[in-house]
């Protein structure tokens, strides 16, 4: 059957079958991560092959620039996979966000280390990408249409007993308490007065 969508072409010249992944090219074998971590993030991936997509990510790491990170940390989250994106997250090798405060960054790098970029400079806002994925996918809140009149409280917590925060809108701030230290989950959520939200509860208690 010919393909009648950008998905379907994609997912036909650059998808290997056997392996469960994508190669970097049309007439390449090659496998790397930023092949696969694009695809997962802008939402190519057919739903069935997430999971070999996922195992693959997880076997590379952070070996990515910290531009790609952002992709990187949607794919991940997008996917469900938020014990995966706490460590992540939370990593402390030469390739984490916690290298740069470590070594005196009041901003984010340009790279992960001065190791990788020599000449580098600090002025990468766009590489500050746990700031808007902690909200969006770790506390989970993003709208379900333009400008927050529906959103969405989706939290990926994984191991972590407690959470707070107090999430910006243009229509106010919605805040979300989260306590998973006892057996019982318990989520506590205050919205805008102008706004509907959609809580999802996730089935694990994490």
């Amino acid at each position: 059957e010919e393909c009648q969508t950008l998905q379907c072409v994609f997912n036909q010249l650059l998808f290997d079958e056997e392996k469960g992944v994508y190669r970097d090219g049309v007439d390449s074998d090659h496998i790397s991560l930023h092949a696969n971590l694009f695809p997962l993030a802008l939402g190519l991936v057919e739903e069935e092959n997430v999971p070999r997509v996922m195992e693959y990510i997880r076997s590379r790491g952070l070996v990515c620039s910290v531009y790609a990170a952002q992709f990187l940390m949607d794919a991940i989250y997008q996917s469900g996979d938020g014990d995966y994106g706490l460590k992540m997250l939370t990593k402390e090798d030469e390739r984490s966000w916690y290298n740069m405060v470590s070594h005196g960054a009041t901003i984010t790098y340009e790279a992960w280390d001065d190791k990788f970029k020599n000449n580098q400079d600090w002025n990468h806002a766009w590489g500050a990408a746990p700031a808007n994925v902690i909200p969006r996918y770790l506390v989970g809140v993003r709208p379900l249409e333009a400008g927050f009149g529906r959103m969405t409280i989706s939290p990926q917590t994984s191991a972590l007993a407690r959470v707070e925060a107090l999430v910006p809108t243009i229509r106010g701030g919605v805040d979300v308490e989260i306590d998973s230290s006892a057996k019982a989950y318990r989520m506590r959520v205050e919205i805008p007065s102008n706004t509907v939200a959609v809580v999802d509860l996730p089935a694990s208690g994490k």
